[in-house]
């Protein structure tokens, strides 16, 4: 999906865009039809402001050239998240075949990175991998699987390790141990990635599953944690993920020096941004200091500030990034008022879980960039608003599942 069909100079169109229009051409009717019976439809409209201010934003922005082809490039994963709204809204049971989907592509993302781990970084899709992916100062591999970028595998991995959890209620014990074995090897390479951001992710969603899940997964969170504790104390203090630690305090002092100046900018242009796709321009205009030298003589300027929450805001300004939030806040919270009401099962837990990794990854890195992390992201957005609701006893609910 994230592979391009056509070159930078022709827009970098990508295989995912290329099936959502044809979708949007041939059911057109579908997308622009109205039910007033989905209650998703908030969801439409905030799509509508969304695409008003980034076409707003980069018509009035220095760099106005690319401004609807910008539109167009964020219109695909909005088209797909329209039909699969629909679809779930049609077919409940829709979201079961999603989940299944999902576990495919993490398996087969899984195994790559473990091939990788064993016969190393020649076996990549990439013919260059990102400048992150090798640390000599630890002398530390960094594995990026399938990805470009080791940052990119780590969260992707964080986030969908949680589908593994989610289950029919006739899974037989097979099934189960192969999912839950599947979820600590998603456990492993994250740790392979070495990110520390999906890891936090990781934490943070399984805390949401800790507290608002069924009884018998809060037990098995505390025997992860502990397993997660022990493997930190004893196992591995200096490699991976944990190798990292040290040079927190200074990466930290990095990134805050690139983050208070895209504060600044966002200071700057409040309300509609430098527009979309514009940060690296703008710097390389306005903000010559903000750069990297990759090589010597050689530099490139930050096409983002390390955070992908600053990066909307300074592009769409505090309009766009209002909306931008409200897409990923609301789902979350909708999900678990959803399940503490006692209106849907717990396993919606698991997609609000990996929701909520997104968040707390996003911090560190814009990494919506690959339409990989993108679909995932979409995915339990609408699978949490499209989740099935009944009367469920909140007691109850770990017992009494919806029919699939």
């Amino acid at each position: 999906m994230n592979l391009k069909v056509t070159t930078e100079a022709w827009g970098g169109w990508k295989t995912f865009d290329v099936i959502t229009y044809f979708c949007l051409f041939t059911l057109l009717k579908d997308f622009l039809v109205i039910d007033r019976l989905n209650k998703t439809n908030f969801y439409f409209v905030l799509f509508i402001l969304f695409a008003v201010i980034v076409i707003i934003s980069g018509l009035a922005s220095e760099f106005p050239d690319q401004a609807f082809l910008n539109l167009f490039k964020i219109l695909p994963v909005f088209i797909f998240a329209r039909y699969f709204v629909k679809e779930c809204h049609i077919n409940p049971s829709f979201i079961t075949r999603a989940v299944k989907a999902l576990k495919i592509s993490y398996s087969i993302a899984l195994v790559f990175i473990f091939i990788q781990w064993v016969v190393g970084l020649r076996f990549t899709f990439y013919p260059e991998l990102g400048p992150n992916t090798f640390d000599a100062s630890l002398n530390l591999i960094r594995y990026p699987g399938v990805f470009y970028d080791s940052q990119a595998s780590g969260q992707y991995l964080a986030m969908g390790s949680f589908v593994y959890l989610y289950n029919s209620k006739k899974a037989s014990r097979r099934t189960l141990i192969i999912n839950y074995s599947l979820f600590a090897l998603s456990l492993a390479g994250i740790f392979l990635a070495g990110s520390r951001a999906a890891f936090g992710g990781f934490v943070a969603g399984l805390l949401i599953i800790f507290f608002i899940t069924a009884n018998r997964f809060r037990i098995y969170g505390i025997v992860l944690f502990l397993a997660l504790f022990l493997t930190y104390t004893f196992v591995s203090p200096n490699k991976g993920v944990f190798a990292r630690t040290g040079s927190l305090s200074e990466d930290y002092l990095f990134r805050r020096s690139i983050w208070q100046k895209a504060i600044d900018i966002s200071k700057e242009h409040p309300y509609l941004g430098i527009g979309p796709e514009n940060y690296q321009k703008y710097v390389m205009r306005h903000a010559q200091d903000q750069y990297l030298e990759i090589n010597e003589g050689e530099l490139l300027y930050f096409n983002q500030p390390e955070n992908g929450y600053l990066k909307i805001m300074v592009e769409l300004g505090f309009t766009g990034f209002f909306i931008f939030m409200m897409f990923l806040i609301t789902p979350a919270l909708r999900g678990v008022y959803y399940k503490l009401k006692g209106w849907a099962d717990f396993r919606i837990s698991f997609f609000v879980a990996s929701l909520v990794c997104f968040l707390v990854e996003f911090n560190t890195v814009y990494s919506i960039w690959d339409i990989r992390i993108l679909l995932v992201v979409v995915s339990m957005i609408v699978m949490i608003i499209s989740y099935p609701l009944s009367s469920i006893d909140n007691e109850n609910s770990n017992q009494t599942l919806m029919q699939e």
